[in-house]
């Protein structure tokens, strides 16, 4: 279930998604279109590519993703991914729930953040090490808080009863840690915290979620 699961596509206009051929920050974006049955392009580039559209001047900030919007190119994930989720019916109409996503959203960076400082650490020895620091200090205390925070919601999912942008965020960085491409990660780092798993699994469950990930 989703909030609005019949996205009205009639008046979108022609969207196109560019980024590089891995999940990254595109992917929230991507399966949020792809969820509320909003058509899109799925752009993905090389380094060749990618170097030749930012020599342009195409992209606005130099920087991937980015999405065409009728011929339009708007940067930042986080403003497209607000704009897919709205096309989407993904994003609540109640200015409270919203900020709720947007809480959830924010609690989610902050852990990334922490976790991105690690990937210039060359050292496989130092970066395990500092990502074991991380686990057992910061980055472990504020996984725990968020699995309160949506506890604390009294919802069955992050913010509602159906999925919004929220579980589909979630669900990306469930989906990240447990890739098993991310070392001194534990694979089931999120296994103990049931609030997570469940706005997770309800994603990874979703028909268009599905059929997304066997077709890429």
């Amino acid at each position: 279930l989703v909030l609005n699961s019949a996205a009205t596509t009639s008046h979108v206009p022609p969207l196109k998604v560019y980024y590089f051929n891995a999940m990254g920050r595109a992917e929230p974006i991507r399966l949020a279109l792809s969820i509320g049955g909003v058509p899109f392009e799925d752009v993905r580039l090389n380094k060749e590519q990618f170097a030749e559209m930012k020599s342009s001047g195409k992209l606005p900030m130099g920087s991937l993703p980015v999405l065409e919007v009728d011929g339009k190119m708007v940067c930042q994930s986080a403003a497209i991914m607000n704009y897919a989720s709205k096309m989407a019916g993904l994003y609540p109409s109640d200015e409270f729930t919203g900020m709720k996503v947007e809480e959830v959203k924010g609690c989610l960076e902050d852990i990334a953040q922490l976790l991105y400082s690690t990937f210039s650490i060359q050292d496989l020895e130092a970066k395990i090490a500092k990502r074991k620091e991380l686990l057992d200090g910061p980055m472990g205390q504020k996984i725990a808080a968020l699995n309160k925070v949506l506890e604390g919601n009294g919802k069955k999912l992050a913010v509602s009863d159906v999925i919004t942008s929220a579980d589909i965020e979630l669900y990306c960085f469930k989906k990240l840690t447990s890739a098993g491409f991310l070392d001194g990660i534990p694979t089931d780092l999120l296994d103990r915290y049931p609030k997570i798993m469940a706005c997770a699994s309800a994603v990874a469950a979703h028909p268009a979620v599905v059929k997304w990930n066997a077709e890429h």
